[in-house]
């Protein structure tokens, strides 16, 4: 599997992928351009694996600057996802985890460093625990009611 920066080519396989996992979100495609204009503001990389001999893009990652572009940057894992077909199968933490060393690198050509990771996700979200064990992120807020259920907060300090 190659995890590498998503480029506009990517984004209708994307906005696929978020339609199916992301039920209740709309226009997807629409969303990800925004949010691939706003670079390096918002920061998408894409897992690619080969599917019948052609790289194929299986899930994607977005990370935002929070905040303005600081010498100590914090990052929001502002979206994680893996296509149902290929879940179960680790693509989710190999996305946050090599996708992270990538954006390290470039905060640092940048003339930053990573200071802490904030993710917000529904209260009943069973990724939590891949938050906590890939990022260290632990629990600092409840939002109740906030988008279709109560949401959480998670920081990861010092990562």
């Amino acid at each position: 599997m190659n995890v590498r920066w998503m480029q506009e080519a990517d984004l209708p396989a994307a906005a696929e992928i978020h339609h199916e996992t992301f039920v209740r979100q709309q226009r997807s495609l629409e969303w990800l351009q925004c949010h691939h204009k706003a670079f390096p503001q918002c920061m998408g990389l894409v897992a690619e694996k080969e599917v019948d001999g052609e790289p194929t893009v299986v899930g994607f990652i977005l990370w935002l600057q929070k905040s303005g572009f600081r010498a100590e940057a914090v990052l929001e894992l502002s979206l994680l996802t893996v296509s149902p077909a290929y879940q179960g199968q680790g693509i989710g933490q190999t996305l946050i985890t090599t996708s992270l060393e990538q954006v390290r690198g470039f905060l640092a050509e940048q003339g930053s460093t990573l200071k802490h990771v904030m993710v917000t996700t529904r209260a009943d979200n069973a990724a939590q625990i891949l938050y906590r064990k890939t990022l260290g992120a632990e629990i600092e807020a409840t939002l109740s009611d906030f988008y279709s259920a109560d949401e959480v907060i998670m920081i990861a300090r010092h990562v």
